[in-house]
């Protein structure tokens, strides 16, 4: 590895004769201002700053073209887990050009090319299969998705050589597949334990003369009357597993506790984060993991869609299964049922679980037909959260943080959008509508609307013109329409609903409204079934 390495920084940076001569040489007049010198040092000291200034003025002039030699300019572009961002205002990031032609301003696509060009792409692919800490892992993530932000093709073609033309694809799919598992893993032996912690929380807001009322309150509460055998063994299970987890994770902090006193050690504190439920690094990891899945598969990358499916080795990596399972186990369905999908999403993780269903939503767009049969048709409740998504109430999140609900609602009917998209059959929608009511798709999308129409009447102050259009309740509301109108064309109970004046007359307005607001036109090309 670090022969590789020093492979890819002599590519990078390539010391010729020039070179050699310049730190051979005596130095050069002074480039340096006297005042950054301390004239206190002894001569030789003060001889090597000087060398190695005029070496550093040569590699500089050498990469970026003719500078003029000063101090060393602070960095115009803060580095981190994010997008890149400017660090000081006023001032535009400048990435200037290396030979002949001097200073000159790149695009991101012609920066994320340039490096290319240099083995960077060769460079992040060694490191993903070959890091030895979490940390190497991460920041190589974040180096390959910065290469393919945008959806760069070039970059996007090179990876893809890259794997298939030195058989390194079973070990890098490998390194993805098993960080899914393990994700998996950490999410159904902590997902129970936070449950507990929501329910313990409820009791704390409570008064403390609560034991008589509480009582009354459930009594009066009209949803016990209705729930199903259904639910009612979901929630058996669900409890289940929660007492297990619970007792387990109470057994090993007392194990804990005992030793740090045996040993004389103050026992530690309870760790803040994990009483208000945050990931560990291992689920957290698959954020980035999932978004670089994402831009493989950009701009409808059909070599890549059917590559993260089926890479025609020995050992194969569904990585397009893998992804939708993984949603199924953060959405609890492994662990409680869709009863419980509201306790299983919160503030912490609902901007993996958006990453999780944008990802699938890139592995169908094109359309690849493949991967639309893969997620429809496999055997977990995947398919069935993306609809649960959609139809169900998510609270408690909901009454805090609607937004985050509504970009989730968003997110999934335009995933359900790609699994139906330009197909010549009903296979995908009757496998959607099989445990879909078409009431209550309806009612979602007028209540969708009917929210929009309270927004409008009572606008938030400060709130962007660009953030209202992104997920406001009524454009939500317009992408489950759409949705409903591409299932009514195999369900005509739907078909029905969706005519204002039909058999449910309320809300009328909003069909109506949204009716007037859809057409629909498909583009194909050749290369489209």
């Amino acid at each position: 590895m670090m022969t590789k390495d020093r492979g890819y920084g002599e590519k990078l940076i390539a010391f010729d004769d020039e070179m050699d001569v310049a730190e051979l040489a005596p130095p050069p007049e002074p480039e340096v201002p006297a005042e950054e010198l301390d004239p206190n040092q002894p001569q030789k000291q003060l001889e090597d700053q000087r060398r190695g200034e005029a070496l550093r003025q040569i590699l500089v002039n050498r990469y970026y073209g003719n500078v003029k030699s000063g101090p060393r300019r602070d960095s115009l572009t803060t580095f981190s887990n994010g997008p890149l961002a400017v660090a000081a205002p006023g001032k535009t990031p400048t990435v200037v050009s290396s030979g002949v032609g001097g200073r000159g301003e790149l695009s991101l696509a012609e920066v994320q090319c340039h490096l290319d060009k240099e083995g960077a792409s060769d460079l992040v692919i060694d490191l993903i299969m070959n890091a030895t800490s979490d940390r190497i892992f991460q920041e190589s993530i974040l180096l390959a998705i910065a290469l393919l932000e945008g959806g760069n093709t070039v970059i996007q073609k090179s990876f893809f050589q890259r794997l298939t033309g030195d058989n390194k694809s079973e070990k890098f799919f490998k390194v993805f597949y098993e960080r899914m598992k393990l994700a998996q893993q950490e999410i159904k032996a902590t997902v129970s334990v936070n449950t507990s912690d929501l329910g313990s929380k409820k009791k704390e807001e409570e008064p403390p003369d609560k034991d008589t009322p509480s009582r009354n309150k459930v009594k009066d509460v009209p949803v016990v009357a209705v729930v199903t055998e259904e639910v009612k063994e979901q929630l058996v299970e669900a409890t289940g597993v929660t007492k297990k987890a619970f007792t387990t994770y109470r057994r090993e902090a007392e194990a804990e506790e005992n030793q740090a006193a045996a040993d004389g050690a103050p026992v530690p504190p309870a760790d803040k984060s994990q009483e208000e439920g945050e990931m560990s690094v291992i689920i957290t990891i698959m954020q980035p993991i999932l978004r670089l899945m994402q831009l493989l598969c950009e701009n409808h990358n059909r070599d890549l869609q059917n590559f993260l499916r089926n890479q025609n080795n020995k050992n194969n990596y569904n990585l397009v299964c893998e992804t939708l399972q993984f949603l199924d186990c953060i959405c609890g369905s492994t662990t409680g049922g869709l009863g419980l999908l509201g306790l299983y999403i919160n503030e912490k993780n609902v901007g993996l679980i958006n990453q999780t269903v944008e990802s699938l939503t890139e592995y169908c767009q094109g359309p690849c037909h493949e991967n639309q049969n893969c997620i429809a048709t496999h055997e977990c409740n995947g398919i069935d959260i993306i609809i649960a998504l959609i139809l169900n109430d998510i609270n408690p999140l909901g009454k805090k943080r609607m937004d985050l609900v509504l970009e989730l609602k968003n997110n999934a009917s335009k995933l359900l959008l790609a699994i139906m998209e330009s197909r010549h059959d009903s296979e995908n929608a009757e496998r959607i509508l099989y445990n879909m009511r078409p009431k209550e798709l309806v009612e979602v999308i007028k209540k969708a609307y009917m929210q929009g129409e309270i927004e409008v009447e009572e606008p938030q102050e400060g709130e962007d013109e660009e953030d209202e259009h992104a997920a406001s309740p009524r454009n939500v509301g317009h992408n489950i329409y759409i949705l409903a109108h591409q299932l009514a064309r195999h369900n005509k109970e739907l078909q029905a609903m969706l005519k204002p004046g039909g058999t449910y007359g309320e809300g009328d307005e909003a069909l109506e409204f949204y009716s007037k607001h859809t057409a629909q036109i498909e583009v194909s090309g050749q290369d489209c079934a």
